[in-house]
């Protein structure tokens, strides 16, 4: 849990170091592409999640949707690329700890479906 905790600061903290240094000249739609709203009650339906594990899928994808949001304010596409595979890593290692193994492949499964849809993997 303190591996987690601090992951979310660093992300937070690469965040705001990163909009504070950003101009407007950031695409629209970049942003929206990588503005992912995750619906935790269809995600949980699909994955049959328990109550228990609801808030803590509810509270990792929180993490990893501020990483995303972080990312697409950066600029340099190397360092946003960095800051995506980051948070992808944060996720899917934090969701390994949570889910079954069969609910582990099937979120992968939404996961990636998710990141080719929106541009942000290809």
């Amino acid at each position: 849990m303190k591996k987690c905790i601090l992951t979310v600061a660093m992300l937070l903290a690469t965040c705001f170091s990163a909009i504070a240094g950003n101009n407007e000249s950031n695409n629209i739609e970049t942003i929206k592409a990588y503005d992912i709203n995750v619906n935790i009650n269809s995600l949980a339906k699909y994955l049959e999640l328990s109550d228990d594990q609801i808030d803590v899928v509810d509270g990792i994808q929180k993490g990893f949707t501020d990483g995303l949001r972080c990312a697409a304010t950066m600029e340099d596409m190397a360092s946003r690329e960095r800051m995506v595979n980051n948070s992808i890593e944060y996720d899917l290692q934090n969701m390994r700890y949570v889910l079954t193994k069969e609910q582990f492949r099937k979120y992968i499964k939404v996961l990636n479906t998710t990141m080719i849809n929106r541009g942000i993997k290809k």
